[in-house]
């Protein structure tokens, strides 16, 4: 069930977004080269202002390890932007937790999901890399937590079952208030026909909790939109990155 994964997302504003991207691809080139490093996923927002940040470890030593490496291009890349608000899915150490306090991130615990094996990339880089991913991340309130946790079961299930479907995390906050999820899908077709499908689980887990916001990542038609409306997702174009 994947609970030794640890996600690192951040969202930050560009100050210099030509340093910031020069810095990147050095630091996506070592992260893919690390052990531990599963993907690092990087989008920018429509206006061209903001900046995501996506890291899968694929323990809390690999990411202990990656905090370690404060390399001139990861200097170089806080530098370059405005950091608004970091999250940690998963347990990680005390020391890592020391090395994050300057972020002062939200922590959250695993609560369930899974990661399929994908092709492993040959190269490092951000030139024509993972483009056709999309992925979706959900932060909600439960309304009621175990008719929730039923539903997510099934769900989770289902979505295993899907051959697009790539990876589904689910993280809840220490005081047991709110929920993470995070989806991963191949390509648009794959997560189109997700949301296509629907199932007495589906809208039993909408039932039990409340969405507070909805973010796309990755590029989707008008068509695809059109299903997602009722969420009023914000979208973000890809950047960089990679996947093992």
């Amino acid at each position: 069930m994947e609970s030794n994964r640890v996600f690192v997302t951040m969202n930050a504003t560009f100050k210099d977004e030509e340093k910031c991207r020069v810095a990147m691809e050095k630091i996506v080139e070592d992260a893919h080269a690390a052990y531990g490093v599963n993907s690092h996923f990087w989008f920018r927002s429509k206006d061209g202002k903001s900046l995501f940040v996506l890291e899968q470890y694929t323990d809390k030593k690999a990411l202990r390890k990656a905090i370690r490496r404060f390399t001139s291009a990861r200097i170089s890349f806080f530098r370059s932007i405005k950091v608004i608000d970091v999250s940690v899915y998963g347990s990680v150490s005390a020391s890592s937790k020391l090395m994050f306090a300057a972020l002062r991130p939200r922590y959250m615990d695993y609560y369930g999901g899974y990661s399929k094996n994908v092709a492993e990339a040959k190269e490092a880089g951000i030139k024509n890399f993972e483009r056709n991913r999309v992925l979706i991340a959900t932060n909600a309130s439960f309304k009621d937590e175990e008719k929730c946790k039923a539903a997510m079961e099934t769900i989770v299930k289902d979505a295993h079952a899907e051959s697009g479907a790539n990876s589904h995390f689910w993280c809840r906050s220490k005081d047991g208030k709110s929920l993470f999820v995070l989806e991963q899908y191949a390509d648009e077709e794959a997560f189109a026909e997700h949301l296509k499908g629907s199932s007495p689980a589906q809208a039993t887990f909408f039932e039990s909790i409340e969405v507070i916001d909805a973010t796309i990542y990755g590029n989707i038609s008008d068509n695809t939109k059109e299903m997602l409306r009722p969420l009023s997702p914000r979208h973000m174009s890809y950047y960089g990155g990679y996947s093992k």
